[in-house]
């Protein structure tokens, strides 16, 4: 049993991906992603001096779909002059979707966007990310970039109970390092479960191996479809 545990609104191509591939796949989505309703009082400067930034990060889909909406109230999209920059393939195309063509790196995660950064030699970018941002650029930057947190991550606890009655052996797709926190935190006797666990990065495959929870394997890439190629 291959489970998903990715945010609904941010499932669908993959559900399709694996509908055409004849790839059976079980949705319990743990988190569920929602726009802030507000910013903070240095949010909401960032956003008046936007000009001033020499790039704009965008570290997901969601980034993008929410960050901008944000940017909106704000000046009309197609006065950016920034250099735009997006995590992966993704978040590439939503930013297209608005008229924002994007560089992107060639590896999909934070060292890959760093060195994308200092090739461009951007000085002062503003990171646009959800409430969740685990601050792994600021730790390549050793210093704090200023950050537009446009959307909210919450746990679905109706779903997160069904993890226990999952049957042994089942093949989870972790996107996120706090993904697999919350399996962890809910799962009762997870060593003993045999899971397996897909995972996005080495970074979140190392804490995996660390927890001594089952096999842990590495996806070519953290799109959708080789997370799933790797679980077949």
């Amino acid at each position: 049993m291959i489970v998903n545990t990715r945010p609904e609104k941010l499932s669908r191509d993959l559900n399709y991906f694996a509908q055409s591939n004849q790839i059976e796949v079980t949705n319990i989505p743990l988190t569920e992603i929602s726009i802030r309703k507000s910013l903070s009082q240095k949010e909401i400067e960032h956003l008046t001096k936007i000009e001033s930034f020499d790039g704009i990060v965008f570290t997901s889909s969601s980034a993008s779909k929410y960050g901008l909406r944000k940017i909106q109230d704000f000046m009309e999209i197609a006065e950016i002059k920034s250099s735009i920059f997006a995590i992966g393939p993704a978040t590439k195309n939503e930013l297209k979707e608005h008229g924002l063509e994007a560089f992107m790196p060639e590896e999909y995660n934070s060292k890959g966007m760093f060195e994308l950064l200092m090739k461009h030699e951007m000085k002062n970018i503003l990171l646009v990310c959800g409430t969740n941002n685990e601050n792994l650029l600021d730790n390549l930057f050793k210093k704090v970039l200023p950050k537009l947190e446009a959307y909210n991550v919450n746990p679905l606890e109706y779903n997160i109970g069904k993890l226990n009655s999952l049957p042994k052996n089942s093949v989870f797709l972790i996107f996120n390092l706090a993904t697999f926190k919350l399996i962890e935190e809910n799962v009762e006797n997870l060593s003993d479960r045999n899971f397996v666990w897909i995972c996005a990065s080495h970074r979140i495959a190392d804490y995996v191996d660390s927890r001594k929870c089952g096999k842990t394997f590495i996806a070519k890439s953290p799109t959708y479809e080789d997370m799933l190629k790797e679980a077949q």
